[in-house]
């Protein structure tokens, strides 16, 4: 190990490329104090002269709020500066991979800049992806390799050394969460672990411990469920839905309603209420229906246990149970997340990033204590 990559410092880093948020963990490896990183999922290909004058104001907000990227010579705004000033949309129907390079060196940059860092250390990564896009992975390794050794941000030049690269599918972490809890148990047992989130609905079926190679995915998240809502309403979208609905509850208790009226008058106000209500209702058995569908196609009949994952399942908990009426069906499988990581109360949304940090920290660990931190192959 050369003298002078021993001393540069190494974040280790943890990514969920979520539909409705970039979520992260990280911390230093010498401190060893995990913080949670949540971005807007915008990304938006912009003039780099249209970006540069975010520098007059970075001090006067977080580095999260004012993120970019030049990779290449190709300039991106990326999260709540994409969204609010470029008017930027989440790329729900585009592969998560496609802006995952952006995202990641966006979040490199953001950890950086909140750990002290600089702009030259050593980076340990780990991310998720849907199971039908881990054919990407190695090539995306590749090149995260590449544009993070040489890229620009708002404070300038960034040469990130790439160390070590693991890319998991969606769910992986909750997996090896439920596996360090259960132990040998897992090995008399078919488990579905079943991931259902803002965009995906992803499935991944372990079989006496082992996990088979052709996890499935759907575009069934919740966005379609809020799609046939914003088609049932008037002018509404779904980024201002989501939150409501999600508090509103399978009750469809009206307050957390109250904020989306734009109605004025208390007559139109209590009727608009009420179209809403109706259209969150027949989009709510609409989806569920269509969603049941598929995981019945995909989780085997003889499933002795399926953990459920991700904010939506949290949300249709009620119908999955009833669809799933006796079986052994889990909730909130993961590590205890810390109040001071989970400063935005997001729970069971950031349960599979933390957990995946949790195990790939470990896995940094020992490849230090064993052969050393270098910038091998990873």
């Amino acid at each position: 190990m050369s003298r002078n990559t021993q001393d540069l410092p190494l974040l280790i880093l943890a990514l969920d490329f979520g539909g409705s948020a970039t979520k992260a963990i990280y911390y230093t490896f010498d401190k060893k104090i995990p913080a949670s990183l949540i971005m807007e999922p915008e990304v938006i290909k912009v003039p780099l002269e249209s970006v540069t004058s975010a520098k007059e104001i970075l001090g006067a907000t977080s580095p999260e709020n004012i993120a970019w990227v030049n990779i290449n010579g190709e300039t991106f705004a990326v999260g709540y500066l994409a969204l609010k000033k470029y008017y930027a949309n989440a790329g729900l129907k585009e592969l998560k991979y496609e802006r995952a390079i952006a995202k990641t060196a966006t979040a490199v940059w953001v950890a950086s800049q909140k750990l002290r860092l600089g702009c030259n250390f050593q980076l340990s990564l780990a991310c998720l992806l849907p199971p039908g896009e881990l054919e990407n992975k190695e090539s995306l390794g590749e090149q995260l390799k590449a544009v993070l050794a040489n890229y620009i941000t708002p404070t300038g030049p960034m040469r990130v050394k790439l160390i070590e690269f693991k890319c998991l599918p969606e769910g992986a972490g909750i997996y090896l969460a439920y596996q360090k809890r259960v132990g040998e148990a897992l090995k008399r047992k078919v488990v579905a672990l079943a991931m259902i989130g803002y965009r995906n609905a992803s499935v991944l079926i372990s079989d006496r411990g082992v996990v088979a190679a052709d996890g499935k995915t759907s575009d069934l998240g919740m966005i379609r469920l809020l799609e046939r809502v914003v088609a049932k309403t008037s002018g509404q979208t779904p980024s201002q839905l989501a939150p409501a609905i999600v508090a509103a509850g399978s009750e469809l208790s009206p307050v957390p309603l109250l904020q989306l009226l734009r109605s004025t008058g208390n007559a139109n106000k209590q009727q608009e209420l009420q179209q809403i209500q109706r259209a969150i209702k027949l989009a709510r058995s609409e989806y569920s229906a269509a969603l049941t569908s598929w995981l019945s196609q995909v989780i085997p009949r003889q499933v002795d246990e399926i953990l459920f994952c991700g904010g939506t399942a949290d949300y249709m908990k009620k119908e999955l149970n009833l669809h799933y009426r006796g079986k052994s069906c889990l909730w909130g499988v993961g590590a205890n997340i810390p109040k001071q990581v989970d400063q935005f109360s997001l729970l069971g949304r950031l349960a599979d990033v933390y957990s995946l940090f949790l195990y790939f920290s470990q896995v940094v660990e020992k490849r230090y204590q064993s052969v050393g931190i270098r910038g091998g192959d990873f």
